[in-house]
Formats: structure tokens, C-alpha cells, sequence
């Protein structure tokens, strides 16, 4: 298990140089296995991956995770590299800014690039370093930033007749010049001692003159004074004062290749990469995954695989996994969290109805015990001629714990701590099952604790299972193609009727006896619902028994749905908030209730947080203001025995430690932390275990009164 406290980005982006300040109460879940580069400095190797950075200690073994909850500006890193003269490691971004790590473990800011306007992209793509300057590759050409002094020297943004702006996509020094890849505009040469690089016409092309032919380059190395080139299929090396003439290495499709340690290094083809050591040998290994990037320090050989992360291989020894654990991707469809444990499921749904046959499996992490813990075909408790793949929706049962998740076209996981107990199929259970399938669009548990299950495009959409395993389906008489379900405290069951508004449904606590059974429509129509808009995306009911309803244009509350089958219904509303209705023109993607009734709302412009009624507006993060993986936040839940609020964004999972936790019904497990506390203490004193809404008074030793304090839910923050 690896969590750690989290940095701050406060500041981030006003400065053009800095250092992260610390705060706490983020934490990220993002998959870490999708390894795009890795470089090394002082026994320690590092990582770049799809969800941040981490390091591994050579001697160790130990592993430090590094993602926006402490400090990188963003999740998707683009370039890393290790200056041993600094002591500091470079991670460049695809937006232009740039981190770098000191020798004290601090993570700093550099937003020179990021902050220029003239050019649409600032992608860093590699960086090098040479006496004290850090040479910069990026989509609109060459910069060079002086690592002492903080500042940008110059920058090259035309080489001989090409296009202004043009990328450079790597960099190498060594012979006395500046060597440039352009992809298509190939290999470009300038001395380095010249006074000023950003000339055009100092920049000589690489050609069959100098024995190199005409094609595509995007990677560049040296090792001493010989360089290496990939162009197209084939790496090319250039001794001094000779031509270019093809190089040992394999013909292939390469991936990646660079030099370090006095090794040179690269991946091609599908899982293949090979090393060159000092002494003129090559180590080539075939790692039967999908390998992005290779390195190699002086004993060891790594690989960066696509879903396998991180391997070390020893010669003689084969491979070792030397990643952090995690979940296999880092797309979220759903989530759910309770007592310490979270679920992820990743993707289930391709368009408007495919199946994505997504087989990353369902990751599970145990904040209490074991870490994380994945659930799939590959030996880890799911079959193939089960249900194995394209994981959509998730619920837990609230009297057993137990998790169940739905696939997108076969079925239901029952698990138990994030082990599977068993599976649930048309074959082996009452599911109904249609010709296409399990198509399970939402899964809901009742006051009694009785499952439902809505699927799309079944004849029987609903389907319901009850505590003691029996099975019972209902046909609406509406079309319907069942999205979203939830459940409210009146036994009325509301599902989304795929951009067609809702229905509910009320079984009338009769499941046997169909004719008791209520349905209804739920529309934009006056008189009939009243929604913002038809396409609904997230229904939730609340603690004072209310059903919030998210749609593609804001927010509508049912404020009494006890009503809905009597002529005194009424329909649903928008809550008010600075004169406009709350989120009026925002597509709403989820909800969630915490302890304190405040609800939580994920958009596509980050995650709001109102009061109970929706009137006043508490919190905005976005990908701007926090560390936020991006603003798109498909999927929610709280733990509602920590507080812990969770954010499924389309870079990956993180959470935010929030201050309402569910209320007790005594004080049995009142405590609080840190214990003891000092006077002078930068972080929060947190009381928990408390009754709902109830008052805490805290004293000195000889009972004068300091403060006096209300909880939020179950818990209160001093």
C-alpha cells in the first residue's frame, strides 16, 4: 500500500519559477502502470507514466509516488530527465510547464514555456542537458533555460527553410553541436560554440552527404562522442569524423531510444527492446507485453510496459516487477467506497449502446489492510466464460458490505473485500437475460436490502433480488432503455430512460404480485416532471428523503416524492443559487450525498459542492484551483465512514478528505486525531464517531471552556 501526504499546486501557474508549498487532504488512485519514460540519478530510478511520476530506490526497493496531490502540474507527463550536475530531475508536460525535483525532495515550477502565447501547442517532448543549460525539445522548437540562474537563455524556433514553429522532437550533444530531430523534416546539425543558434541558416541537414538517406526521425542519443539516430525503421550511428552508417541494432519499429550511464537503450516492434552496454555488448529482451520505453543502469536492464509498469531484469535472473501497484487503466465509469475500501469500475460502455470489451478487470483498494487488489480473467477470480470484462456500474450492499458490479453485456461480480464470491448470469441466477446479453446500466439497493438491476434494451428492464437469493423481473409498460437507477425511501424505484427522461416504478412491496405494480413517466413536460432537460444523467435521494436529479442542463429536486402517485404531486424544481437555477446550463454527470445532506456534483467543468438545499455554493474544484486530474469528472462516492470524497476523472481516481462523515447513533466510537495534538500544530484537529449534528465542547485541563464546536454529519475540524 503506498499513500502519502499530498503538496499543494497554490500559486502554481502565477510565478514563472517557484516551489510547491504543502497542504494536505488530496490523494491519488491513478494507475501508475502505463510507463512512458524512466531515467535515474543517485540510486534511484524514475518513472513517468499516464498517472503522474514515481521513483523506486535501487538498494531499497521502496517506491515514492509523485501525481498534482504533491506537486507535478499534471497528471499526464510528457519527458523526464535526471541532471546529475543539479541533482535535480526535469518532468516536462504536454501544456509547456515544467517540474523539477531537488536534491531535498522538493518539487519546483517552471512556467516560462507554458506562459507564451505565440504558439497553440508548447508540448515538451525531451530534454538535455550540457554545462549547466537544459535544452528543451518542443513542439515549436528549441529553448535553452540556464538551471542556475532560472531563466531562459534563447530559444530556436526556425531551422534553415522549415516551417516556423516547427516540433523538435529529441536532442542530442556531442561532436561540438546541437543535433535536432523534426520527424519528417529529419536530422538537423549547428555548432554549439556558435553566438547565436537562432540564426536559421546556421542549421545543416543530415543527408546522404554526411551517409544518412532521406526519412523520418524522432529519436536522437550519444554515448561519449558516437550518436545514435533512429530514421524510419533502422538506427543509424555516426562516429567522429565519419559518416552515418547503420548501426547494430535491430530493423523495427522503434519506440524509444536514448543513452544513459554510458548504455544506450531502446524499444521496438510489440515487446522488444535491446541494450547497448559499455564493452560493445547487447542485451536484447522480448518481455511479451507492450513495451514503450527501456533503460538500463550498470547492472540492470528496465522495461516501461504499457499495463505491466515497471520491470527489472537481471541477467541471469529474468524479470521482476519493480512498479507501484495500482489499477490496470486509469478511465472511470463508476465508483463506490465504504468502511476504508474503494472500487473502480473502468469502462464497460463504447458509444451509445457497443460493448468496449474492455478487460482491465475491477480494482479494489483496502485502505485498512492489503493495499490494491484487481479482479479479472488472468488468474485473479474472473473466467472467460463468465463474466469477465466491461465493468459499468457498482453498488454496495449496505447490510452485507458485499460489492456488486455490472458488466456492460454479461452479467453481475458479487465480491467480498475485493474477492470475488460469484457471479451472476441469466444461466446461473433469475437475471434476465436477453439476446444481447447483460447490458447493466444501474444497480441500486432498498431500505430491506433488496437488490435492483435495470439493463438496457431487456424486455424485463428491472430486474430484483432479495436478501434470502430470490429473483424477480418487471416489464415496463413504456419504452425503455434503462440507464441510471436509484431507489428512495418510498420504495419507488427512478430510472433514466436514455435521453428520454424517466420512469418510476413502485412494486407496491408486492414483487410477486404484478398487479399492484405502478409505472410513470418523467418528462421536460409541464405537469409531468418538469426537467431542465430529457438526457439524465445522475438521480440520487438524499437524507430529508428528497431525489435530486442531474441533467445535461442543471439540477432538479423532487422535494416530496412520497406524492408522486396522488393528485398533490408536484413537479420537480430547481434550487435556487444567486438568482439562477443551480448549475442551469452544465451537463451534470453524478451525485453524491454526504454525512451533513450537502451534495456533491461532478460536471464537465469540475465538482461543485452546495448546501443541503442547493442554495449556497461551498466549493468549486477544478483542475485550476486544485489537484484535480482534469475537469471532466464522470464518476462519485464518499465513504461515509471517513469522509472521503472520490473523484473518477478521465485521467484516473483521486479523492479529497472531506469534513461530514455519517452521524452515529451514540459515542461509542467517538475519537479524536492526531493524538495528542500541541498547541502549535499546523494541521486540524479532527473529532469523529460523533451523533449527526451534535455539539462538542473543548476545554483546558481545569475545565474552562475554548471553544465549542458543531459537527458536520458525524464529525467536526478544529
Amino acid at each position: 500500500m503506498l499513500l502519502l501526504p499530498f503538496l499543494a499546486t497554490s500559486g502554481l501557474w502565477a510565478q514563472n519559477e517557484g516551489l510547491v508549498s504543502p497542504i494536505f487532504g488530496w490523494y491519488s488512485y491513478a494507475s501508475q502502470r502505463n510507463i512512458i519514460e524512466i531515467t535515474s540519478l543517485n540510486e534511484k530510478v524514475y518513472a513517468i507514466t499516464e498517472g503522474g511520476m514515481f521513483s523506486y530506490d535501487l538498494l531499497s526497493k521502496e517506491l515514492e509516488a509523485y501525481s498534482t496531490t504533491n506537486g507535478l502540474s499534471s497528471i499526464d507527463p510528457t519527458t523526464v530527465l535526471a541532471d546529475e550536475g543539479s541533482q535535480r530531475v526535469f518532468v516536462g508536460f504536454a501544456d509547456g510547464k515544467i517540474n523539477y525535483l531537488d536534491a531535498e525532495g522538493d518539487m519546483h515550477f517552471i512556467t516560462d514555456i507554458s506562459r507564451n502565447e505565440q504558439f497553440t501547442s508548447k508540448r515538451i517532448n525531451h530534454f538535455r542537458v550540457h554545462y549547466g543549460a537544459l535544452y528543451i525539445a518542443t513542439d515549436f522548437g528549441l529553448v535553452v533555460y540556464d538551471i542556475l540562474k532560472k531563466e531562459t537563455r534563447y530559444s530556436v524556433t526556425k531551422v534553415a527553410n522549415n516551417d516556423t514553429g516547427s516540433p523538435i522532437t529529441d536532442i542530442a550533444i556531442a561532436q561540438g553541436k546541437v543535433w535536432l530531430t523534426m520527424d519528417f523534416y529529419g536530422v538537423w546539425a549547428a555548432d554549439i560554440n556558435l553566438a547565436n543558434l537562432s540564426i536559421p541558416t546556421v542549421w545543416e541537414s543530415q543527408n546522404m552527404i554526411n551517409g544518412l538517406p532521406t526519412g523520418s526521425s524522432k529519436f536522437i542519443c550519444s554515448r561519449a562522442e558516437t550518436l545514435f539516430v533512429q530514421l524510419e525503421d533502422t538506427i543509424f550511428e555516426k562516429i567522429p569524423n565519419q559518416a552515418w552508417q547503420a548501426s547494430s541494432f535491430p530493423v523495427g519499429e522503434w519506440k524509444s531510444l536514448n543513452s544513459a550511464n554510458n548504455n544506450v537503450f531502446g524499444a521496438y516492434d510489440f515487446s522488444m527492446c535491446q541494450v547497448l552496454w559499455p564493452d560493445g555488448n547487447t542485451l536484447q529482451l522480448n518481455n511479451e507485453g507492450t513495451i514503450n520505453t527501456a533503460f538500463a543502469t550498470e547492472y540492470f536492464a528496465f522495461t516501461g510496459d504499457r499495463f505491466a509498469g515497471l520491470q527489472r531484469f537481471e541477467p541471469g535472473n529474468g524479470f521482476f516487477p519493480s512498479g507501484l501497484p495500482g489499477p490496470r487503466k486509469n478511465t472511470v465509469e463508476d465508483l463506490a467506497a465504504n468502511n476504508g475500501g474503494l472500487y473502480i469500475a473502468h469502462a464497460g460502455r463504447s458509444g451509445s449502446s457497443s460493448q468496449a470489451f474492455d478487460k482491465s478487470g475491477i480494482a479494489f483498494f483496502d485502505l485498512n489492510q492489503d493495499g490494491w487488489k484487481i479482479s479479472d480473467h488472468r488468474g485473479n477470480g474472473l473466467y472467460v466464460d463468465s463474466v469477465y470484462q466491461d465493468f459499468y456500474r457498482i453498488a454496495i450492499d449496505p447490510i452485507t458490505g458485499h460489492s456488486f458490479v455490472g458488466s456492460w453485456g454479461e452479467g453481475i461480480v458479487e465480491l467480498d473485500q475485493g474477492t470475488v464470491v460469484r457471479t451472476y448470469t441469466g444461466y446461473n441466477s433469475g437475471l434476465s437475460l436477453s439476446s444481447r446479453g447483460h447490458l447493466v446500466s444501474g444497480i441500486a439497493f432498498d431500505p430491506e436490502g433488496n437488490m435492483w438491476v435495470s439493463q438496457y434494451d431487456n424486455p424485463n428492464e428491472l430486474s430484483m433480488k432479495t436478501q434470502d437469493g430470490e429473483w424477480y423481473t418487471f416489464s415496463s409498460p413504456y419504452s425503455m432503455f434503462a440507464s441510471e437507477l436509484a431507489v428512495d425511501d418510498f420504495g419507488n424505484k427512478w430510472i433514466s430512460n436514455n435521453g428520454v427522461g424517466i420512469i418510476v416504478f413502485n412494486d407496491n412491496y408486492t414483487p410477486s404480485d404484478k398487479s399492484d405494480d405502478k409505472w410513470m413517466t418523467f418528462t421536460t413536460a409541464f405537469g409531468n416532471g418538469n426537467l431542465p432537460n430529457s438526457k439524465v444523467n445522475a438521480i440520487v435521494a438524499d437524507h430529508d428523503q428528497q431525489v435530486w436529479i442531474g441533467t445535461s442542463e442543471g439540477v432538479a429536486v423532487v422535494y416530496d416524492p412520497s406524492l408522486i402517485w396522488t393528485t398533490e404531486f408536484q413537479d420537480a424544481a430547481c434550487p435556487i443559487i444567486d438568482g439562477y437555477c443551480l448549475l442551469r446550463d452544465q451537463a451534470v454527470l453524478d451525485i453524491v450525498v454526504d454525512g451533513d445532506n450537502r451534495k456533491w456534483i461532478s460536471s464537465e467543468n469540475g465538482v461543485y459542492l452546495v448546501n443541503l438545499d442547493g442554495t449556497e455554493l461551498l466549493e468549486h474544484f477544478t483542475a485550476a484551483n486544485s489537484p484535480l486530474f482534469d475537469n471532466t469528472v464522470k464518476a462519485l462516492a464518499i465513504d461515509q465512514t471517513t469522509g472521503e470524497v472520490f473523484f473518477g476523472t478521465r485521467k484516473g481516481t483521486l479523492s479529497y478528505m472531506g469534513e461530514a462523515i455519517a452521524g452515529r447513533e451514540d459515542g461509542e466510537d467517538l475519537f479524536a486525531y492526531p493524538n495528542p495534538a500541541f498547541v502549535n500544530q499546523e494541521t486540524p484537529i479532527v473529532i469523529k464517531g460523533m451523533r449527526a449534528y451534535s455539539g462538542v465542547k473543548i476545554t483546558t485541563a481545569a475545565g474552562q471552556l475554548v471553544r465549542q464546536l458543531y459537527s458536520v454529519g458525524g464529525e467536526v475540524t478544529w
